[in-house]
């Protein structure tokens, strides 16, 4: 009988479990390592001020009715937009539903991967409870997500400073600013966005540092969450437009988001600099919609970029304004991927381009020589719908991938595939500098995973099996390809790849019939 081959996952956020599961299912060993005591990742609040973790106060960004796993529904408990501990709830309900919790170890940090003497197998470095472990593997996930190693800025003269200095994954709570005289916020992101939410009630005064413009999505649009408004229908026609007729596709959706932050906020103040901001097709939006609020009651005041530090408690911003009195400075700088702990992932840059290295993974997430034993969910912005509902459907084609179920190019394909892929970036940071080097062309990178999943997407097409779909089963047709999006429709054809849901119908009738409560009056 042939032994099971090993895996160990990284990381017990939606991707990580979603990885555990559907290994396992499919017939692999699975260890899963977690450096938090509990699952959830981001979710899942933490103290330790290396971690990055949700605030208390945080809420989603999506509706409860867009999210959730493809075979465990979202409990209708739950508020429409879910907080942080409504999510790390969700995630331990689901681990503890399929028993996971067996198979993770806790408080297990992650050194680093690297392969063994004679290049086989792959010696994982995590340090357990303060002890060192090496274990070997045949392959490894790492699951550890997109906003583990914060982006760090160096000022000019910030020796000089006295106040708090800090990154916003190190920001915890409001109590620790009561009272200061003068906060500076760097960044109008979304997590600026929580920070600055609580911050305005217990500091003096709080500003927001920023550079360029920002475009925001609120949650709710004349009464109904906004991220009902995207259907598996639309997302298709817009990648379509994408991939054929990229500038015209950019025009749009620029038009359509000028268009829409007229719509939700009326005439802005030239003095915030909201406006013009970076087209969403190249930076992802910002949810931080209390930060217009803010603006335009008064409580935080919209500052240039941070030049530099010309005093203790002195900064100097890009248009030569200086602000004294100042007692903390947070920078809600961002995050980037951490490949320190994948020593063996390669990095390189294309011709014409002097924008940060890019990471050579195949199709954002594979490195083309070890492609059939690990794969990196950290390096593919833009490529999913929304995290929760894609997570199955990438440990999923992972799974068949390492299980030989869907067949993978040549090193050598793989390798003009990434140098493709690289060229591509380097027209994109040609054309703004503010682009994220990790980002996917999306119709290729969801194209290709659902494929090798095997979630049966193909049968709401165009082509002969959308028809034969459609005059087999109108109402699910309809209702898969222009109601609410849904992770259940990725368990709901029997393809042979992966396994089906016999709860896939259901839930997706029912997450159609809750939504019928919308617009709800006075919610905007």
């Amino acid at each position: 009988m042939k032994a099971q081959l090993t895996v160990a996952v990284i990381g017990a956020g939606s991707s990580g479990l979603s990885m555990l599961k559907t290994l396992r299912e499919d017939g692999f060993q699975v260890t899963l390592y977690e450096r938090r005591g509990q699952v959830g990742g981001l979710w899942a609040y933490s103290d330790d001020p290396t971690v990055t973790t949700a605030l208390r106060s945080t809420v989603a960004n999506i509706s409860k009715y867009t999210c959730g796993m493809t075979d465990f529904p979202m409990p209708e408990k739950y508020p429409h937009h879910l907080s942080q501990a409504d999510f790390q709830e969700y995630m331990e309900l689901y681990a503890k539903h399929y028993d996971m919790l067996k198979d993770i170890v806790f408080n297990a940090s992650l050194k680093r991967v690297v392969r063994n003497d004679d290049d086989t197998k792959w010696l994982v470095e995590v340090v357990v409870d303060g002890k060192l472990q090496v274990m070997e593997y045949d392959k490894v996930a790492f699951c550890h997500g997109y906003q583990t190693k914060a982006k760090i800025p160096e000022f000019e003269g910030q020796e000089k400073f006295v106040g708090t200095l800090i990154h916003s994954q190190a920001y915890r709570r409001p109590e620790d600013f009561k009272g200061k005289n003068v906060v500076v916020v760097v960044g109008v992101g979304s997590t600026a966005g929580d920070i600055i939410a609580e911050l305005i009630p217990s500091a003096t005064k709080v500003y927001a540092s920023h550079r360029r413009g920002f475009l925001v999505i609120k949650r709710w649009r004349n009464g109904s969450p906004t991220d009902l408004l995207s259907t598996r229908r639309r997302r298709q026609m817009a990648m379509s437009l994408q991939s054929n007729f990229p500038n015209f596709s950019r025009m749009l959706v620029d038009l359509g988001c000028r268009f829409l932050m007229r719509s939700n906020w009326g005439k802005l103040d030239p003095a915030w600099r909201v406006t013009p901001f970076p087209s969403p097709t190249l930076s992802l939006p910002s949810t931080g919609e209390n930060i217009i609020d803010a603006f335009k009651d008064g409580s935080l005041i919209s500052l240039h970029g941070l030049k530099r530090f010309v005093g203790p408690r002195s900064i100097e911003f890009d248009d030569g304004t200086v602000l004294d009195d100042v007692d903390a400075v947070i920078s809600a700088t961002g995050y980037e991927a951490d490949f320190s702990v994948a020593p063996f992932v390669e990095q390189s840059r294309p011709a014409n381009y002097d924008g940060p290295p890019i990471a050579r993974l195949w199709m954002n997430l594979f490195p083309p020589k070890y492609a059939d034993s690990v794969c990196l969910l950290c390096y593919s912005a833009f490529g999913k719908n929304n995290g929760f509902s894609f997570s199955d459907v990438v440990s999923m084609a992972v799974s068949n991938i390492w299980r030989g179920v869907h067949p993978i190019p040549s090193r050598e394909e793989m390798e003009k595939k990434v140098d493709s892929q690289h060229e591509w970036v380097a027209s994109k940071w040609r054309y703004s500098h503010v682009i994220d080097p990790s980002m996917v062309k999306q119709w290729e990178f969801q194209g290709f995973l659902h494929n090798a999943a095997g979630t049966g997407m193909e049968n709401l097409g165009w082509g002969w099996k959308g028809w034969r779909f459609w005059f087999k089963d109108r109402e699910m047709y309809n209702l898969m390809n222009n109601g609410v999006e849904t992770a259940h429709a990725f368990r709901f054809f029997e393809t042979g790849k992966r396994k089906a849901w016999p709860g896939a119908r259901e839930a997706i009738i029912q997450a159609n019939k809750a939504v019928k409560m919308f617009p709800i009056k006075g919610m905007k």
